[in-house]
């Protein structure tokens, strides 16, 4: 009898570990990161001695000084107010890029680099800010599940703008390629033409157990203790982590979507992209890279990036 109180004891002990575990991983992986100085002096700060580092301060300068920059505020499905910024292109004719950043990070930032381009291209950028991200609200941040509301919004917001006659791209980097990936799941307005998905998670319960890989060195201990945090997220934020996953959302895809992923990636792992590119039927551009680390694939690629993108535009027709 007391050998099974004592195994009782230790099990319900070690069940209590894991719920307050998850409680508090949750809390330090959901909310949000403050910076110190303003949003543009963090995300110079943040570029720190990445490679590339001169072309992401370039880039974000480039922001910096875009003149006639046109700062968006808009109210979530849920009531909080999220902020963006519309750069304007006389030559875009509609067209406008959606620029979706990545977890704890600015747009400008993600998308340093690339932006210009997309200008260059003919598009005029809307550079959105994550809810629990700088200058808009929050208490959670929710890695694309409520994210992906909240992008159908900028896409109502943007269509408005262009009386109905925009040509919408999605572009999403990390958690913004997640939450474009997971929009694409829903029902969307036929402005919306396609997608670039550059190292997007499938799931924020995988990335959340790939990252716990840190803390608890094997695979089948993080995994388990990542069911805890995503107990946690539905006590949190109102839903299990695995509630949304691109097999299901790129299932009901029909738009065209460039993929890109670099095979050095140790943030969200490269089977996660040919997770990703394996689902659905609908036309799939590729650009990989054998040394680009996460979100660096653009800078690795510059040329196979460019020429996909436009691909990418013609079979859209953008």
């Amino acid at each position: 009898m007391i050998p099974l109180i004592i195994l009782a004891v230790l099990i319900i002990g070690l069940l209590i570990f894991c719920v307050v575990f998850g409680f508090l991983a949750f809390e330090r992986s959901f909310t949000r990161r403050i910076y110190e100085g303003n949003p543009i002096e963090a995300a110079v700060k943040k570029v720190g001695d990445r490679p590339y580092n001169r072309d992401f301060k370039k880039g974000i300068c480039w922001f910096r000084d875009f003149p006639h920059k046109e700062e968006i505020n808009i109210k979530s499905f849920d009531g909080l107010n999220l902020k963006g910024y519309y750069l304007k292109n006389e030559k875009s004719q509609g067209k406008v890029a959606i620029l979706c950043h990545g977890y704890r990070s600015f747009p400008y930032f993600d998308f340093s680099a690339s932006a210009k381009m997309y200008y260059e291209l003919g598009f005029d950028l809307l550079f959105i800010v994550h809810r629990t991200h700088g200058e808009s609200d929050g208490k959670y941040i929710t890695f694309g599940i409520k994210e992906r509301f909240d992008l159908l919004k900028w896409i109502e917001y943007t269509d408005k703008r262009h009386c109905g006659k925009a040509k919408i791209l999605l572009a999403g980097v990390s958690m913004g390629a997640s939450t474009v990936m997971y929009t694409l799941g829903l029902e969307l307005p036929q402005c919306v033409k396609g997608a670039v998905c550059d190292c997007g998670f499938d799931t924020p319960k995988h990335v959340i157990g790939f990252a716990l890989r840190e803390v608890f060195k094997t695979k089948w201990l993080a995994d388990f203790m990542s069911n805890f945090v995503s107990f946690a997220a539905l006590f949190k934020i109102g839903s299990f982590l695995g509630k949304v996953n691109t097999s299901k959302s790129l299932k009901h895809n029909k738009l065209p979507v460039m993929f890109a992923h670099g095979k050095a990636d140790d943030v969200v792992p490269y089977s996660m992209y040919e997770k990703n590119i394996s689902v659905g039927d609908f036309e799939k551009i590729k650009v990989t890279s054998e040394n680009a680390a996460h979100g660096l694939v653009f800078y690795y690629e510059y040329e196979e990036y460019r020429k996909a993108l436009i691909k990418l535009m013609d079979i859209a027709e953008i």
